[in-house]
């Protein structure tokens, strides 16, 4: 019998520094001189942008799901979990960690993405609102779950009521070890329980 489970099945590795990305992008966007060049550019750039976003999204349901797996098998005998980086952090680490930077980053973005497609490529572009729904509920979960910095057992984690009372009735670990090894976390999102 396991009395350990991972705090991460093997999806990190798969997940890009979307804030990092974006910002790389701007910077060069903003290097050019003309509004048609610019123009060019950003059509270039936004599927790659569309890319990383829809990928961290399915990095976060991910997360959602791998928890909602965690909490509920293990429910009657809490399992140890091993390798949550955040919970040996420095109190000086502590206090500077800001757990919502990457999602509050996101959130705000999307609004900026949907005017800028509009404005560099002249069409409209909406970010699907499951999108906004998961990154809604993983704010949440990480604040109710102060960050990760104190979880040490799936008894410590804490989910979303709206989450934690779904009745998902798959295999979760089968489908994110597929994900996982199809290096496509993306897939994740074609799992609709979030109507």
């Amino acid at each position: 019998m396991v009395d350990t489970v991972k705090f991460d099945p093997g999806m990190g590795p798969l997940v890009v520094d979307f804030n990092e990305f974006v910002n790389n992008v701007y910077s060069q966007l903003m290097s050019f001189r003309t509004i048609h060049q610019k123009r060019s550019r950003f059509k270039i750039y936004s599927s790659k942008i569309e890319k990383y976003m829809s990928n961290n999204i399915a990095f976060y349901f991910g997360c959602l799901l791998w928890a909602y797996y965690l909490v509920n098998n293990n429910l009657s005998v809490p399992k140890e979990i091993v390798g949550n980086v955040f919970l040996n952090m420095s109190d000086e680490d502590k206090e500077n960690y800001d757990y919502l930077i990457q999602v509050n980053f996101m959130e705000n973005y999307f609004d900026s993405f949907e005017r800028d497609f509009q404005y560099y490529t002249g069409q409209k572009k909406q970010i699907p609102q499951n999108w906004k729904k998961i990154l809604e509920l993983y704010s949440e979960f990480l604040t109710l779950n102060n960050g990760f910095i104190n979880t040490k057992l799936t008894s410590d984690i804490v989910l979303p009521v709206s989450f934690k009372n779904l009745d998902i009735k798959i295999d979760i670990k089968a489908l994110i070890d597929k994900a996982i090894k199809d290096n496509s976390l993306e897939s994740l999102l074609e799992l609709d329980i979030l109507s």
